[in-house]
C-alpha cells in the first residue's frame, strides 16, 4: 500500500483518479475510516480519528495500490507528499469556497512542512513532489515511477519558507 498524501489543494485526488483510469487500484481514507467507524461528521466537517483508525487497521481488508487523503500517511509504510506553493493553494482553496480561517490554517500547514513531518515519523519510505508548475498527469507519472521503484525523490527538496522569503509573512496575515 502506497499513500498520497499532502495538505488539502495539493491535487492529491485529481492524481488519484488519474491513476485509477490508468488501471490501478485507488480508495480514499475517509473510505477506510467509515469501514472501521473512525469517522464522525458534523456540519461540513468530516473528523477522522487517526487512533483508533491504527489500532483497527489491517491492511488484508482491503485490495488497493494506492491510498488518498491528507491522513493517508497514517495507515501506509510508503508514500508520497505532494507539495504547491501557499499563493497557488491560496488560490486553489478560495476558488473551492472556503473560508480565510480553514484557508490560512492549511496555508500554515504547508509553509511549516505539517504533513512531511508527520509522515516522516509514520512511514519507512517518503518521497516528496512539489506539484506547483506540473499537471496532474505529470504528478500521476511522477507518483507511478515512485510506487514501481524506478524514481525516488527523497523529502527536504521543498523549502517554502527559503524560496519565499519574506512573502511568507502575508500568508501568516491573511
Amino acid at each position: 500500500m502506497f499513500a498520497i498524501t499532502g495538505t488539502p489543494g495539493v491535487g492529491k485526488t485529481a492524481v488519484a483518479k488519474i491513476l485509477e483510469s490508468r488501471g490501478y487500484r485507488v480508495t480514499n481514507l475517509n473510505a477506510i475510516a467509515e469501514h472501521y467507524g473512525c469517522v464522525e461528521e458534523s456540519e461540513d466537517v468530516i473528523e477522522v480519528d487517526v487512533v483508533a483508525l491504527n489500532q483497527l487497521f489491517n491492511p488484508d481488508d482491503f485490495d488497493f495500490d494506492f491510498v488518498e487523503g491528507h491522513l493517508s500517511h497514517h495507515i501506509a509504510e510508503r508514500c508520497i507528499v505532494l507539495r504547491c506553493r501557499p499563493d497557488v493553494l491560496e488560490h486553489r482553496l478560495r476558488e473551492r469556497g472556503w473560508d480565510d480561517e480553514k484557508i490560512v490554517e492549511n496555508i500554515e500547514a504547508e509553509i511549516i512542512d505539517y504533513v512531511l513531518i508527520e509522515a516522516l515519523k509514520t512511514c519507512i519510505d517518503v518521497h516528496e513532489v512539489d506539484t506547483t508548475f506540473l499537471s496532474p498527469e505529470e504528478v500521476a507519472d511522477i507518483v507511478e515511477n515512485v510506487y514501481t521503484g524506478s524514481k525516488s525523490i527523497l523529502p527536504g527538496n521543498v523549502d517554502w519558507i527559503r524560496d519565499l522569503g519574506d512573502e511568507i509573512d502575508r500568508y501568516l496575515k491573511l
